[in-house]
């Protein structure tokens, strides 16, 4: 346990800042003490503050244009690039990165009221028909404006905590702590399960929403005491449903494994329709 600590203490200094890796281990210290609570003798070996601290790492380096942009301008990722193409001593290698961001990653950088506000300027243009807003971007990470131009967007860090995404990130993943500290205090193997839970956060924009509604739909669904229901009922549909959620990404199965188990589906999400005229061509002889 205290070397992936250590691991994703060093991740989470290398993403944003030393303050922000002792927020990690500030939350790890929760689930730690949890579970020596439920488990004094540790006849578990801190499994669930294991999982917890592998998962919660990763979920709170969250990746986003700034993480993209400082993960593509470093020297070993040139190195890696060489490698792969074999690169000979005498030849030039030339490298574009390709970049399409919309609406969402630039709100992410910005302060919650605005972010919402230009979110829902572009969700009122596409109910109208009209495609969301995007600008594709290529740029040649093998010249000097191009490397600076990376730098430039990856140095934006500082950013990130007063942005809208960071906010939501934050108060997503303070959830799944409350539910996995509480799980474990009701019963060992819940909060372990819950724990587990955290390989389900993954994939980037829209991925990782679907993952995360997932994942807050089994935690609202069985993180929470259910009186009808055993502590070992709940942490077996909590492993069902993770397990389904991640065979399937569109979340079929997971529908249907929550309705085996008797409890409510996912909430239907809104998928604005585009109609496109049919043009009939007449053939020419």
């Amino acid at each position: 346990m205290r070397e992936l600590a250590e691991l994703g203490f060093a991740r989470l200094c290398d993403y944003q800042s030393r303050a922000y890796a002792e927020l990690y281990v500030q939350r790890l210290q929760r689930v730690l003490d949890a579970e020596n609570t439920i488990d004094p003798t540790q006849q578990h070996g801190h499994a669930a503050t294991r999982e917890m601290a592998r998962w919660l790492a990763l979920w709170m380096a969250f990746d986003d244009i700034v993480r993209v942009a400082d993960l593509k301008s470093r020297a070993s990722r040139q190195q890696r690039v060489a490698q792969e193409v074999k690169q000979q001593p005498d030849e030039l290698l030339r490298v574009y990165e390709h970049f399409k961001p919309g609406i969402p990653e630039l709100a992410a950088l910005l302060p919650t009221r605005i972010a919402h506000r230009l979110v829902r300027w572009d969700k009122a243009r596409v109910a109208q028909g009209r495609e969301p807003l995007a600008w594709a971007i290529k740029i040649g990470s093998h010249t000097v404006w191009g490397m600076l131009a990376l730098r430039l967007l990856a140095g934006l860090h500082w950013l990130r905590p007063h942005g809208s995404r960071f906010a939501m990130e934050q108060h997503d993943i303070d959830a799944w702590l409350n539910s996995v500290c509480h799980g474990l205090q009701e019963d060992w193997a819940l909060g372990h399960e819950l724990a587990l839970c955290g390989r389900l956060i993954k994939g980037y924009g829209s991925t990782n929403e679907r993952a995360k509604r997932n994942m807050q739909h089994i935690l609202q669904t069985f993180g929470h005491t259910h009186t009808e229901h055993t502590n070992a009922w709940r942490a077996d549909a909590v492993r069902q449903t993770r397990e389904a959620a991640l065979s399937d990404e569109a979340g079929t199965v997971l529908d249907q494994r929550l309705q085996a188990l008797g409890v409510p589906k996912r909430p239907t999400t809104e998928h604005p329709l585009r109609f496109v005229r049919s043009v009939t061509r007449t053939a020419k002889h």
